[in-house]
């Protein structure tokens, strides 16, 4: 038996269904891809474009202490820099700015600056703070140690403990009111604590005071020129030790090329 022709009605003309329906589905892809994009977290987008911008090296960078806002400041107390540097970075970014600060006010004959292993040391001279034989901090001694508190705020992160310390010579230019160099050179060195603490916002927990009396000279006390050094206060700088000086390989990180 012969077989029946296919009739024209029998040819499936539905196939362009097909195509549609897959533009129509990539479409409303896209468009679920435009609307997550436009709803980005904004604090994730921030973080991501902050991570691409480019930052200068501690060597570029500069601290603006009239504009620096200790409120804002983390005071938390860790051991690593909240901007990336590596602590010896920050370190020496620290040691460089009072550095600064020093040689542009021309203080370099009232403030000597000495950098240790994680220490940094400001030794200040008789009467920068203090008037002789007074234990009152002096009106631009108080705008010097504002300063100076500032520049270590900004670093406090890095920074283990600041100690102050007072020195007197062997024998008083005066007649001081206290009984013996001990309590007046301790007195000196608490004062200094305590405006560090009121005025300049400083975190009390990484702060001491103790007086040595003239048992810590720097220079012979036989001598005026010997008793005027040793008469001074000095704020010890203690930094966290570095990867370098506990001995520990740099990270990956932190290394050079």
């Amino acid at each position: 038996m012969a077989r029946r022709p296919r009739k024209s009605d029998d040819v499936n003309t539905n196939e362009w269904l097909n195509t549609y329906a897959d533009t129509v589905t990539l479409l409303l892809c896209f468009f679920v891809l435009l609307f997550s994009f436009s709803t980005i977290n904004e604090k994730k987008w921030k973080e991501i474009v902050e991570s691409l911008r480019y930052k200068p090296p501690a060597s570029e960078q500069k601290i603006d202490l009239e504009n620096l806002d200790p409120s804002k400041l983390n005071v938390n107390g860790t051991t690593t820099p909240n901007d990336g540097r590596s602590t010896e970075e920050a370190q020496d970014l620290l040691y460089r700015t009072i550095k600064s600060y020093i040689q542009e006010n021309n203080l370099e004959s009232k403030i000597e600056l000495i950098k240790g292993e994680d220490m940094v040391t400001i030794r200040f001279k008789d009467t920068i703070l203090f008037n002789p034989d007074r234990t009152e901090l002096r009106d631009d001694g108080k705008v010097i140690l504002n300063d100076i508190s500032k520049v270590l705020l900004s670093s406090i992160d890095i920074i283990k403990m600041i100690n102050i310390q007072g020195h007197t010579a062997s024998t008083p230019k005066g007649q001081p009111e206290f009984t013996n160099t001990f309590e007046f050179s301790t007195k000196r060195a608490v004062n200094v604590l305590e405006y560090m603490i009121s005025t300049a916002n400083m975190n009390p927990f990484k702060l001491s005071a103790i007086g040595y009396g003239q048992y810590h000279p720097i220079e012979s006390n036989e001598t005026e020129e010997g008793r005027i050094r040793n008469r001074r206060v000095e704020i010890i700088v203690e930094s966290y030790p570095t990867e370098k000086n506990l001995g520990v390989e740099p990270s990956k990180n932190n290394s050079k090329n």
